[in-house]
């Protein structure tokens, strides 16, 4: 496999929570083929998925690894931020406090108005808003669908009753006459 395939297939497995074959894949690709910012990136954010703290700190290692070799890497400088700004600042108070070099880092990269900024900042918003607003968004995701599920089975079974009414009742016992 080429570099892109595992990228690939690590993207595949992220988005159905594979976290552990995401981290398999990119770890085989990056032995394989040798280093790359992607693979380093998908490594770091495998481990960052599962949030406990062995697994940050490996997702930390993984982009280190990645930014030691591209420093200027976005992908990578986010990734690392996002997980800089999700961390616990009394407990791991360095890692808290990369936050800022990297945002500065990440300034100078993507500068003010530009499409890099967009996303940039659209990712940091995302990292900034911290656990209870990720669990608040998560628990009215589901609210929703399941209010979506309830009214889809009601309209379903309303359905079904008004078909009921007008169709003929088949004989189910003996042979068709």
């Amino acid at each position: 496999m080429t570099h892109d395939e595992y990228a690939d297939r690590c993207e595949e497995f992220f988005a159905v929570g594979g976290f552990a074959q995401v981290r398999k894949l990119s770890e085989a690709g990056l032995e394989e083929l040798g280093p790359d910012p992607v693979l380093y990136r998908w490594l770091g954010l495998a481990h960052a998925a599962e949030d406990e703290d062995d697994h940050d700190s490996e997702a930390e290692k993984a982009y280190e690894a990645g930014l030691a070799q591209w420093p200027d890497d976005l992908g990578l400088l986010v990734s690392y931020v996002e997980l800089c700004l999700r961390a616990d600042s009394w407990t791991y108070p360095g890692r808290s406090g990369r936050a800022v070099v990297l945002k500065e880092r990440i300034a100078v990269l993507a500068p003010a108005g530009s499409p890099e900024a967009a996303r940039v900042e659209d990712a940091l918003g995302r990292a900034g808003r911290g656990y209870w607003q990720d669990i608040r968004e998560r628990t009215a995701t589901v609210r929703a669908e399941r209010a979506a599920l309830a009214s889809h089975s009601t309209d379903v079974a309303e359905a079904l009753a008004r078909a009921g009414r007008h169709l003929p009742i088949p004989r189910t016992c003996g042979p068709p006459r």
